[in-house]
């Protein structure tokens, strides 16, 4: 099971990097299906899919799109927007 989390992880590291280098390139269709598929997952996936989108891609990406100032309300679809405000709630920022 550890092997499983682990590619898990790196599987979403991997599509984190690919969502923040279309942003960086202004692919906004790329984007937005990274960002689509992130938020599927996160919708049907199982509670380690969602702990890993959540820990892993959603604080990645969040985190440069905060520093590039991108708007987080018009980018990310309506699930990732709603974790990603429990982050900030958690967070006590």
């Amino acid at each position: 099971m550890k092997t499983f989390n682990e590619t898990l992880v790196q599987k979403m590291e991997r599509l984190a990097n690919l969502t923040i280098q279309s942003l960086q390139s202004g692919k906004t269709v790329c984007t937005k299906r990274c960002l689509n598929l992130a938020d599927q997952l996160l919708q049907k996936g199982n509670a380690e899919m969602k702990n890993a989108i959540t820990n892993v891609y959603l604080f990645s990406v969040s985190h440069y799109m905060e520093l590039n100032r991108y708007p987080m309300a018009k980018l990310l679809p309506v699930s990732l927007h709603k974790e990603y405000i429990k982050q900030i709630n958690t967070s006590g920022v």
